[in-house]
């Protein structure tokens, strides 16, 4: 069977002729030479071959090739770009393909696709954009698959989410073990005491560190000749705004919410986070968390942590249940010994319904419309703290009116000359003193009231403020 594959216009549709010893009845084919043309059935067993696909049934990869395009690239092509939003994985079915960084000194390979190689597969799930740049080194073929049939295969089949999860878990093992690495290099190049023999080992890295030795190297060279940071860390504030989430469209949730959110780090690159992303047309999660430790380091877990709690929203209806996959990714290999305080949640935009899991978090505050307020209490330990760690969700129900406020603890705990602390007790009378506001109005006038607290003393954490309002009167 010839399967109605769609091409580039570049790609005329007499090419496909039939290759000698390829059908569906042979056994499954490893590689497709490109001085060949590509017979689909070729493809569909190439997409069948792969681990991502292992659980589909043979009519589901049969429509998955049917909607997707073979599309051809020339050497230097660009395949996608950094930046870009993740609107579809792509499947190499034959040539190569390098993988490349942008920072502050030029594009940096930190890997190479072959054939039987997919990717923006977790860039698709979790709803991120494009982390890197990929370009063709030589004459390329590959399946681009939409953002949307993936995601149907992913609700239809949820096996095909699991392995995802488990490939993270996997790649996660490995940026582990190189943040690891990269903590103690970068420990010993700010006392000053930076051996050389480090740079050995960038030169002929160990397995984890593959990916990344190319662009360490050049980074310790960089701090050993200039002692500076100046250029990489402003370079990672970029990357660091970068991740935050677009404001929340005003439909969003039949228009019955309304969010702002900001950010303030104590340094170049911080350690705190908001998130905000819609899973359905009724429900949109919220996150804010804290990540142990400051700097590059703390950023570089940050953006895996922020990353896994989007991985597990789509692939478990229930809270605790994925926050408790959460962790145990997180804890996976964790060799810098970090943790994250994170409170997420899933408002149900139609009834109000609020479920959530505290993980060692600042308590979020509730603000009903006649004034009352209750704090949302933890229900677990801080991710990545331990790994058979389990969790409870807990579940409350807004009303029209109602506010819920997410602060990280850079803003209770602020200090002002006189060494006092910002304290609850502030934070619950601007709470109280700007909640007839918008949502913006809110976390506007709270970081206001902090700023001018701790005015004169330089700012010595993070601090992150979300302010929801549901169903607010127009």
């Amino acid at each position: 069977m010839l399967y109605p594959i769609k091409f580039d216009d570049e790609i005329e549709s007499h090419e496909l002729r039939n290759v000698e010893g390829t059908g569906p009845e042979d056994s499954p084919i490893m590689a497709v030479r490109l001085t060949e043309e590509i017979e689909p059935a070729a493809i569909v067993h190439l997409v069948r071959d792969h681990p991502l696909f292992a659980s589909l049934s043979g009519d589901a990869v049969d429509v998955l090739v049917e909607a997707s395009r073979l599309l051809r690239f020339e050497p230097g092509q660009l395949i996608v770009r950094q930046g870009d939003p993740s609107d579809a994985v792509y499947f190499v079915i034959a040539g190569e393909a390098e993988v490349l960084v942008d920072t502050a000194y030029g594009p940096v390979q930190v890997a190479r696709l072959s054939d039987n190689m997919l990717f923006g597969e977790i860039g698709v799930f979790a709803g991120l954009k494009r982390t890197a740049t990929v370009r063709a080194r030589g004459l390329t073929r590959a399946l681009r698959i939409e953002r949307d049939c993936i995601l149907e295969l992913g609700r239809r089949n949820p096996d095909l989410l699991l392995v995802i999860i488990n490939e993270l878990g996997l790649r996660m093992d490995k940026v582990n073990r190189a943040v690891g690495f990269y903590t103690h290099a970068l420990g010993a190049l700010e006392r000053h005491d930076f051996d050389p023999a480090i740079l050995d080992e960038l030169l002929h890295p160990v397995s984890e560190l593959v990916p990344f030795a190319e662009s360490f190297r050049r980074l310790a060279q960089q701090i050993i000749l200039k002692r500076v940071q100046h250029d990489e860390m402003a370079n990672a504030a970029l990357i660091q705004r970068a991740m935050l989430p677009p404001p929340l469209p005003a439909d969003s949730c039949g228009g019955r919410v309304e969010l702002h959110a900001e950010m303030q780090p104590a340094r170049e690159v911080g350690g705190d986070f908001y998130d905000f992303f819609v899973i359905d047309r009724d429900r949109l999660g919220l996150a804010i968390g804290d990540i142990s430790g400051k700097g590059v380091p703390a950023s570089l877990f940050l953006a895996i942590t922020r990353t896994v709690i989007r991985l597990v929203a789509r692939a478990h209806d229930d809270l605790a249940t994925g926050i408790g996959r959460a962790n145990e990714l997180l804890s996976a290999e964790n060799a810098s010994s970090m943790f994250a305080t994170v409170f997420y949640g899933v408002l149900d935009c139609a009834t109000g319904a609020l479920t959530y899991c505290n993980c060692g978090h600042n308590p979020p505050m509730v603000v009903r419309a006649d004034g009352r307020s209750e704090p949302l209490a933890g229900t677990g330990l801080p991710l990545a703290m331990l790994p058979e760690a389990t969790y409870a969700q807990r579940s409350i129900t807004l009303t029209p009116g109602d506010r819920i406020v997410l602060y990280t603890d850079g803003v209770s705990e602020a200090h002002n000359a006189d060494d006092v602390e910002f304290g609850d007790a502030r934070l619950a009378a601007a709470i109280k003193e700007f909640r007839g506001g918008s949502a913006r109005e809110l976390v506007e006038g709270i970081l206001h009231r902090v700023a001018e607290f701790s005015q004169g003393v330089p700012q010595s954490d993070d601090r992150a403020c979300l302010a929801l309002v549901y169903a607010p009167r127009r």
